[in-house]
């Protein structure tokens, strides 16, 4: 349903209480009505009924009469804006236009999660690249959430995500050969690396953090600094908070390989080992505080 929302605003006359003689209630207040009077009670909702409402008052409290003169008020200016909003457009619109993002949602088994997300990240992010994407999200139960701003583009990369892990290309183009991997010596647990950002997601920071051949015929080692280990405090907004570090790599201390076979990087290891806290752990065989869909294969 089509959803319209009014701010009511409130003058007090000058007999020194708030009654309903006494109360004026002012409908659609501007910034000056809300400064100069008493009240900020904004209400939204449909023809059946409110959805939401928010109320803030500048007096000692309002009577029931005047809530009920205010709601009434809100009521009517309500369906006022709804009966104009109903000569414009009289339904939702089929197609969504090309200034708002789109989001698709699927499934898919668990154990398919690794050929999303890739090697060290590298297929998500040819995903996301390729068609275009948003984002992309991938949870430990498969979930699946896509966004883009092209609902073409949004059919085409949950095809093909469907069509790779049902036995279809490898990859970006395709290609059926197997990529060339990392040949370099194996990082050492417990020891603190400093590692070339390679992407960042919602849930965490990939990191190259051994370097490949000099040649380029195999590349770098990378890893997964999952978002609940980027700082010693919670971090909420993973790509934001990296972003506003205005840094192209970070110091991490390798966690080793889970159960799952992922490389675990820490950077909160390495903050609390400079403050003087417990030395960094190594990563738990059996469990991982980092779900499988955030961990690079």
């Amino acid at each position: 349903n089509p959803i319209a929302g009014i701010a009511m605003g409130m003058l007090l006359g000058d007999k020194g209480d708030v009654s309903d003689d006494n109360a004026i209630i002012l409908s659609d207040i501007l910034g000056t009505e809300d400064a100069l009077g008493t009240m900020d009670f904004k209400v939204a909702g449909d023809r059946e009924g409110i959805t939401t409402f928010q109320l803030d008052i500048k007096c000692e409290g309002l009577s029931l009469q005047t809530m009920e003169k205010a709601l009434e008020q809100a009521r009517k200016g309500r369906l006022h804006i709804l009966d104009a909003m109903d000569k414009v457009l009289q339904g939702p619109r089929g197609v969504l236009p090309p200034t708002v993002p789109k989001l698709a949602t699927f499934s898919v088994a668990p154990e398919s999660i690794g050929k999303i997300i890739g090697p060290g990240g590298k297929q998500i992010r040819a995903i996301i690249e390729d068609f275009g994407l948003e984002n992309m999200n991938v949870n430990d139960d498969g979930v699946v959430q896509i966004s883009s701003f092209d609902a073409e583009k949004l059919t085409e990369a949950e095809d093909f995500v469907k069509l790779l892990i049902g036995g279809g290309p490898k990859g970006r183009g395709g290609k059926k050969e197997d990529r060339p991997q990392y040949a370099g010596p194996e990082p050492v647990e417990g020891e603190t690396y400093t590692g070339k950002i390679t992407g960042i997601h919602p849930f965490g920071v990939f990191l190259e953090f051994l370097p490949g051949a000099e040649d380029g015929s195999t590349p770098g080692l990378e890893g997964l600094c999952h978002v609940s280990e980027l700082a010693t405090e919670r971090v909420r907004n993973c790509e934001g908070f990296v972003k506003s570090m205005n840094v192209e790599e970070l110091e991490v201390v390798y966690l080793g390989i889970n159960n799952a076979g992922k490389r675990q990087l820490s950077r909160k290891a390495v903050l609390e080992a400079k403050n003087g806290k417990s030395s960094p752990a190594k990563a738990d065989p059996s469990t991982s505080s980092t779900p499988p869909a955030a961990m690079p294969e």
